[in-house]
């Protein structure tokens, strides 16, 4: 009886530790985050992660996406220069721009620091990987703090060298976007540019009414962005040149989303729009409760949004018509990452993030950052790694690497 007991609470504190991050520091000189507490304060944490595990499951829910596999934290990178510009990653790297200007480069795998670099400015917007080289986007401001243009820079991957540099009269405003050798981006300036990737310099460029800060798609021959003037509009790819435009009431600042037959965004007036891709006119639209900053993802045979209403919607691809939605504690800017049958949600200046079954929005894992650390910009989640830019710098999580047996995870409640 006896070794019955025994072994009944060694595997009770396994599972246990099976919940619970691994900490490794990655950063020189940082304070891990498991720094000795006070009794009352391990009990606060004890009750906040018991809180947390009784989020995670909804009786019932089963899934097969990796989303709804125990993440455990493989590394993080601490940091007082968060930045609410989203890092990046490809095979080997992940690049994290700061608050100050500067951007670090770090091994995916341990987190240790390859490189840093320092492109003068403040960076304004996620570094864009190409085969060899990144690009990095910056805004230039003189001593008193008046802007004096922006600048793209080519950097070397594997050295963090500067490779070329272009400067520009006004900075380049919006995500950067790539295609056959070009770079595309919006500008303050109003317009929208094509630039060559081995140089910089403008191909073609097309004008707007206001500043240009949607994220463009690059398709085969069309570009689509949105604007500050309210407008999404497909421009070829070759020459620039507008094939349509649809207007809304708001601006348009996330990239669209796209199958064979329509192109879905949304828009600050609070609607989510689907338009005929080949003549620009609407299919339908959706009302959410507020502002639409985050890209629409196609998730099956629905359109899977968040809004700034703090709820995540589900719309039927052909006709709009809400199938679920589902609220959180904070607003939401990132698109919805969608893997297999579930999507994981991340809150702005939330400590977690959810992952919900795509069928229903029933709820099928959270993972629970530390105390003190809340997501401050888009996260990342590709081959089972969880990339989540935190307000004390980047978490990094793992999901196993094999579905379990059964193919199925499945969600009860504690």
């Amino acid at each position: 009886m006896n070794l019955v007991i025994a072994h009944r609470i060694s595997m009770k504190i396994l599972a246990l530790a099976l919940l619970l991050p691994i900490v490794v520091t990655a950063q020189t000189g940082s304070k891990p985050a498991g720094s000795p507490q006070t009794k009352e304060q391990r009990k606060v944490e004890a009750q906040r992660r018991r809180a947390a595990e009784e989020l995670t499951a909804e009786a019932g829910a089963t899934s097969t996406s990796r989303l709804a596999l125990p993440f455990k934290r493989a590394w993080h990178y601490l940091t007082d220069s968060a930045s609410a510009v989203p890092p990046s990653i490809d095979d080997a790297r992940i690049y994290l721009p700061l608050a100050g200007g500067r951007v670090l480069c770090l091994d995916r795998e341990t987190g240790t620091l390859l490189w840093t670099g320092e492109p003068g400015g403040i960076i304004s917007a996620p570094v864009a990987v190409a085969e060899s080289s990144v690009y990095i986007a910056t805004n230039k401001f003189a001593d008193d703090g008046s802007e004096v243009g922006g600048s793209l820079r080519a950097v070397d991957k594997a050295t963090g060298l500067t490779v070329w540099v272009k400067d520009y009269a006004r900075p380049l405003s919006s995500p950067l976007a790539q295609g056959a050798g070009r770079v595309y981006a919006g500008s303050a300036d109003g317009s929208f540019y094509a630039l060559e990737g081995r140089n910089g310099e403008v191909v073609w460029k097309v004008e707007t009414q206001d500043v240009v800060r949607g994220c463009a798609l690059v398709v085969d021959r069309a570009i689509y962005f949105g604007s500050d003037d309210g407008a999404l509009r497909a421009v070829d790819v070759e020459r620039g040149q507008l094939i349509w435009k649809f207007q809304t009431s708001g601006k348009i600042v996330a990239r669209p989303a796209v199958d064979e037959h329509a192109i879905y965004f949304g828009s600050a007036d609070g609607y989510v729009y689907s338009v005929d891709i080949l003549t620009g006119k609407l299919r339908w639209r959706s009302r959410t409760g507020a502002a639409v900053e985050a890209s629409p993802v196609i998730a099956g045979d629905r359109v899977l949004v968040a809004s700034f209403d703090n709820f995540v919607y589900a719309l039927a691809r052909v006709t709009g018509d809400r199938i679920w939605k589902r609220r959180l504690e904070n607003r939401i800017t990132a698109a919805p990452i969608v893997e297999g049958d579930a999507s994981l949600v991340a809150p702005l200046h939330g400590d977690y993030v959810a992952v919900f079954l795509n069928a229903d929005g029933r709820r099928v894992n959270v993972y629970q950052l530390d105390k003190d650390f809340e997501i401050v910009a888009d996260p990342i989640f590709t081959r089972g790694t969880l990339v989540l830019p935190t307000s004390r710098g980047l978490v990094v999580a793992t999901a196993p690497q094999t579905i379990p047996k059964d193919s199925q995870t499945r969600a009860i409640k504690k």
